[in-house]
């Protein structure tokens, strides 16, 4: 299986699983240079339940980086689906704050990668390391 159809298939299960069957969300994957900051996914929301999702191969990935569950391939595309989920709440001109205060950021995006972790470490039967 190529690494664009594992992301389909990803993503075909997770949308069902997010209740996220009403959007129409693409999935693609990064050319080599297109994400350049820290991150190894991007997501955007279209009008009228769009979305796309692009996420970084694993082959651009940096080594040392890709024992971490949270660099999985399906972790990335479950904390993008999360995002996208959140969407219709989160821009929100009342919850501005989110994009003015980066501490907040910086949470909001742990407590989205721990719930990603801990929902496809569910699906593959794996428990949490002390």
């Amino acid at each position: 299986m190529t690494e664009l159809e594992k992301v389909q298939a990803f993503l075909a299960y997770w949308q069902r699983q997010l209740r996220l069957n009403h959007w129409d969300i693409e999935i693609r994957l990064a050319a080599r240079d297109e994400i350049t900051d820290d991150t190894s996914a991007r997501c955007a929301t279209r009008r009228y339940n769009g979305a796309v999702i692009v996420v970084q191969p694993e082959q651009g990935m940096i080594p040392a980086l890709q024992r971490f569950l949270r660099n999985d391939l399906e972790v990335r595309v479950v904390h993008e689906l999360l995002h996208i989920k959140e969407s219709l709440w989160r821009d929100n001109p009342k919850l501005s704050v989110m994009d003015e205060d980066q501490w907040i950021q910086r949470l909001h995006e742990g407590c989205l990668a721990a719930i990603a972790e801990a929902l496809v470490r569910a699906r593959r039967g794996m428990t949490m390391e002390p």
